[in-house]
């Protein structure tokens, strides 16, 4: 009996295991920061900032768009290398672009990582003035280094709820939003992850030895996103943008009681006056968005933290204020986004360009 033989060489080539270089250009400029000077933390002012230019290498009058990270991201991070049969965000882009897919765009990616995570991209006493970094600076910034035109903004997870925050907070801005799986219905993507951050807390002592011993060997702390040491952390870094303490800078409230565990309501209606969800609901917050060329919201089913869940109820509310909003699903968890991006460059590229 012979033995069985593979012959791999008779098999079509995925693209995807060699990737072409890219047709456009990219690279991470600094960008010092006044508007983050005096952060009550002390993190970095100067802020490593991503940018990404077409193949044709044309960008005036071209739409700029600003990508927003994750959790525990920055922009730069958003441009890593992809792994093996995995393409990265900006091949993904690049390829779009090149093939005509979608049009062309001048991209660039914030840096807003602080020591708990993440900014939201909100105005924080606890974490600095990270929404007036990206409509202060990065974009007064980008426009008169490329000269481009209407401007867009779109991200992931705490991206995409940035994204939508910074459409609520400044529609003269911002002509177009993209949210993939962005946070909202913070009662069911938040509340879930209270009695995991709370076991956490108790284990190591309270939340300040939590971060302390995080500080010290992440790596036996920090497992993972979906592990409980990943609640905690989310936990601590959501209450940083949503109820920090105004008269003692850096610090913040819980939105549970850490021995009971039971709510706090009046911080828990602190985190949910953030809530894109119910931001939509109010007049103002469906006027800041009714103006827009797009609103395009998306996520993934099943999403790990019910972020499906939102993006439905956001779309229903959207339109029932007769906001026109683009709402869609596609297969995949929370952390399959790069289909989901696909959409939301075509959509908003279209939407941004001239006519």
């Amino acid at each position: 009996m012979t033995a069985p033989r593979v012959r791999p060489n008779g098999l079509p080539r995925s693209p995807l295991a060699f990737p072409p270089p890219i047709s456009g250009s990219l690279w991470v400029e600094p960008i010092r920061s006044r508007v983050l000077e005096g952060n009550p933390w002390g993190d970095p002012t100067e802020r490593r900032t991503a940018c990404y230019l077409p193949p044709s290498g044309r960008t005036e009058g071209l739409p700029l768009l600003v990508l927003l990270a994750g959790y525990t991201g920055a922009g730069w991070m958003q441009f890593r290398e992809g792994g093996y049969l995995q393409e990265a965000l900006h091949q993904r882009i690049d390829r779009m672009m090149r093939t005509g897919a979608c049009g062309e765009a001048v991209i660039v990616a914030p840096d807003c990582l602080t020591k708990l995570g993440g900014s939201q991209y909100v105005n924080s006493s606890a974490t600095g003035r990270y929404a007036d970094h990206i409509v202060q600076e990065v974009v007064p910034w980008a426009r008169e280094r490329f000269h481009t035109d209407l401007t867009g903004v779109l991200g992931q997870s705490s991206g995409g709820f940035g994204a939508l925050h910074l459409a609520f907070e400044h529609p003269e801005v911002f002509s177009a939003v993209g949210s993939s799986s962005g946070d909202m219905a913070f009662e069911h993507c938040y509340l879930p992850d209270f009695p995991k951050a709370l076991r956490q807390f108790r284990k190591y002592g309270g939340p300040e030895e939590f971060l302390r011993k995080l500080f010290e060997e992440p790596s036996k702390v920090l497992v993972g996103p979906l592990d409980p040491s990943g609640a905690a952390l989310n936990t601590l870094g959501m209450a940083s943008c949503y109820s920090p303490i105004s008269e003692e800078p850096g610090s913040f409230e819980l939105p549970f009681d850490l021995e009971t565990g039971l709510l706090r309501s009046e911080v828990w209606e602190r985190w949910l006056a953030f809530d894109p969800l119910r931001r939509v609901r109010t007049d103002a917050g469906a006027r800041a968005l009714a103006g827009l060329r797009r609103l395009h919201i998306t996520a993934s089913t099943p999403d790990e933290w019910a972020l499906d869940v939102g993006a439905r109820g956001f779309a229903a509310e959207a339109r029932a204020r007769e906001v026109p909003v683009l709402h869609e699903e596609l297969e995949g968890g929370h952390f399959q986004s790069g289909p989901r991006y696909e959409r939301l460059f075509s959509e908003l590229i279209s939407a941004l360009r001239p006519g």
